[in-house]
């Protein structure tokens, strides 16, 4: 007989997945300010090597078993990926309403059933199709195709593929790597394609611009430690809506921090993907339960 798992600590899963979004939301007023001041090279920079020096404590106890891989290919892949989704969200937000970006970057999850249906051959079913369908009319509402689209929206738009492959891979990965081993390469792959782009359009950032770099990077590592502590804690169905929260934020802060009024098509679109979103999330966690069909 198999033993039941430690039951769900919802409270404090909540809270976790609190201080993730705050972290996050923090990382992005940051970067909307900071990509002014400084090339967009040079904040992808500081960001992968700020978590890689992060990481170092780690990696000097760690024993080779624990880093050594096979499947360096899938990690490599996985980190472009995720370093294009991050370099893809930065240029939004600077260029973009922070309303406008998030909103768009939110809509991850739609991606991921084309992924999914792509690329793994997964069946879905009529309810997940149909939400999909939906978040996809939320995003016509902010991109308003009948005017002119600003390609800042569809960078924003290419963030949230990126990230649905970059997760893609990470189910992939789960099935023999660590979660250490994953955050680390990752960061390594991703530090190491950073160089040359930072490098090359290097700005020499001043005392100020440097702090503010070095927290986008700290945010950054706080962000996912904390999204893993929540998932880990809580159930996925309850945790993850509390990320939607980022949303009403980045409206909040764009009007308070940078006068940005988001229109009735933003906030209408915004809505509608975020419901759309996480009512796919909440599905896709139903269906690891057993004998349950999409």
């Amino acid at each position: 007989m198999v033993k039941p798992g430690p039951a769900p600590d919802n409270p404090r899963g909540i809270v976790w997945m609190l201080a993730s979004v705050a972290a996050f939301t923090v990382m992005g007023l940051i970067i909307k300010d900071v990509t002014s001041q400084v090339s967009l090279a040079v904040v992808v920079l500081f960001r992968q090597w700020v978590v890689l020096l992060i990481l170092v404590p780690w990696l000097v106890r760690a024993e080779a078993r624990e880093i050594r891989t096979r499947r360096l290919g899938t990690h490599a892949f996985r980190a472009l990926m995720a370093l294009s989704s991050f370099a893809c969200l930065a240029y939004a937000v600077s260029r973009l309403t922070l309303a406008d970006a998030i909103a768009l970057a939110y809509t991850n999850p739609l991606w991921s059933i084309l992924v999914s249906v792509i690329f793994l051959g997964e069946a879905v079913r009529i309810r997940r199709w149909t939400a999909t369908v939906v978040g996809f009319v939320g995003v016509l509402c902010i991109v308003r195709p009948a005017g002119q689209i600003d390609s800042a929206m569809l960078v924003a738009l290419a963030s949230a593929v990126c990230a649905s492959l970059s997760m893609m891979m990470v189910k992939k990965l789960t099935s023999t790597e660590s979660p250490h081993q994953i955050l680390f390469y990752f960061t390594l792959v991703g530090s190491l394609v950073s160089l040359g782009p930072g490098l090359y359009y290097w700005q020499t950032p001043s005392l100020g611009q440097g702090i503010w770099l070095v927290i986008i990077g700290v945010m950054a590592f706080l962000g996912q430690i904390c999204l893993a502590r929540a998932i880990a804690l809580a159930d996925v169905t309850l945790v993850a809506p509390v990320d939607f929260l980022r949303l009403p934020l980045a409206a909040v802060f764009g009007l308070v921090l940078f006068a940005e009024i988001p229109d009735a098509w933003t906030l209408a679109g915004g809505a509608i993907i975020a419901l759309a979103s996480a009512y796919i999330v909440r599905r896709e966690a139903v269906l690891r339960l057993p004998d349950k069909g999409g």
